[in-house]
């Protein structure tokens, strides 16, 4: 029982196996209970809990042992897999130090490219599932409590990801982390490599005591939905020292990548929205990365609106970065003009996705409810002036 972890046993996954699939948490309780001791058939359906939510979600099924903290915290098992496969990329020969690992998601990724690998972390029930994690791989991994701050012994490359609610609640100024920022700053500038997980709306300025240290930054995306920013500093930055990337992944590995600097595109001028055929919407990695502008430079588009994620352009864009639709017609957003242009497509329910309005899509759709039978797609869209309708070609897939 790896540092004392007393779920890791025979006995209780043979009683957490009876259960598995039960809903009901008295049912489950009185089961554990017939063939467990009290406080251990307590404990057990506290992680049939955690188990029956972390199925079907983004973490990697092969993390069995868990805690609440460490299930809303670990790293995706896609992004997971990405990071070690470009630490394996940068530094294949390096001892890596996974310095806060939770319940072992990182250290998981990385043993399994059969890299080494020190874990730690200061909790020690955490600790106690990432060892239970981890155990079964029999890699060439060291298992140990460490304070993150203070490296247990010489290794190569380190992974740190700071917790922003060291006292439960959610914490915005980086110095309150745990460990602060300047602390991960300076521990990147003493290793050869490392790779710091952030908050993807943390402004890139508050990392200037970087200096001359090489790095990169890379906004991550999984499945549309917006993960993480990766600091990449040291060996690990490689090709991306100096530079911003949009990475957007799927579960079996990265679909699209995009590189740039910030830039701010004049959108469509008054009136240009009915010439509009294709609308296009960047992935949420490339909009936090502030990489529409040359997004949209590359792909012929321009935004829809001042400062919007909204790109139009005659043609579909070919960027994977980019989810399109064919625009049918426009109108602006004006109930009476609204009802008339979904009256022509027979349009009735609507789905509505929105930038710039302050109603939510739920009110809009129930506002602009047109009086056909075909289900539509509506964006509406806060243009220079006022605010624009898009009726758009509902995709073969939905």
């Amino acid at each position: 029982m790896p540092f004392g972890n007393c779920l890791d046993s025979p006995a209780v996954e043979r009683a957490l196996t009876q259960v598995e699939g039960l809903d009901d948490p008295l049912a489950v309780a009185t089961r554990l209970r017939a063939s467990l001791p009290i406080p251990l058939a307590r404990a057990a359906a506290g992680l049939h809990d955690l188990r029956a939510r972390a199925r079907g979600s983004a973490l990697d099924q092969d993390l069995r042992f868990l805690t609440a903290k460490g299930l809303q915290q670990a790293t995706a098992g896609a992004v997971a897999a990405y990071r070690a496969q470009r630490i394996c990329e940068f530094a294949p020969d390096s001892l890596i130090w996974d310095a806060t690992a939770g319940i072992g998601a990182d250290s998981l990724a990385l043993l399994r490219r059969d890299l080494r690998v020190v874990t730690s972390d200061l909790d020690t029930q955490t600790l106690a599932c990432a060892a239970s994690n981890l155990a079964h791989l029999r890699a060439a991994n060291w298992v140990l409590r460490a304070d993150a701050t203070r490296p247990p012994c010489r290794v190569d490359v380190i992974l740190l990801d700071p917790d922003r609610r060291p006292h439960g609640t959610r914490e915005g100024h980086p110095e309150r982390w745990s460990p602060p920022m300047s602390t991960c700053l300076g521990l990147a500038r003493a290793n050869k490599g490392a790779c710091i997980k952030l908050p993807p709306g943390m402004d890139p300025t508050q990392l200037d005591e970087l200096g001359d240290t090489p790095h990169g930054l890379q906004w991550i995306s999984l499945a549309g939905q917006l993960r993480e920013l990766a600091l990449w500093t040291g060996c690990l930055a490689g090709d991306l020292a100096g530079e911003r990337e949009a990475l957007m992944l799927g579960p079996a590995g990265p679909l699209g990548t995009f590189r740039g600097t910030p830039e701010e595109l004049q959108p469509l001028e008054p009136g240009q929205l009915q010439s509009v055929k294709w609308l296009a919407e960047p992935d949420p990695a490339v909009i936090r990365a502030g990489l529409v502008g040359p997004l949209a430079r590359e792909q012929g588009m321009r935004p829809i609106g001042p400062r919007l994620a909204y790109l139009g352009s005659d043609e579909r864009p070919s960027s994977p970065m980019l989810r399109s639709w064919r625009v049918l017609e426009t109108s602006a957003l004006d109930p009476k003009r609204v009802r008339a242009m979904l009256r022509r497509h027979n349009v009735g329910p609507l789905t509505v996705k929105k930038r710039g309005h302050p109603d939510d899509a739920q009110t809009l759709a129930r506002r602009f409810k047109g009086p056909g039978e075909q289900h539509g797609l509506l964006a509406v869209a806060r243009l220079e002036k006022g605010h624009g309708a898009l009726l758009l070609e509902v995709p073969a897939e939905t």
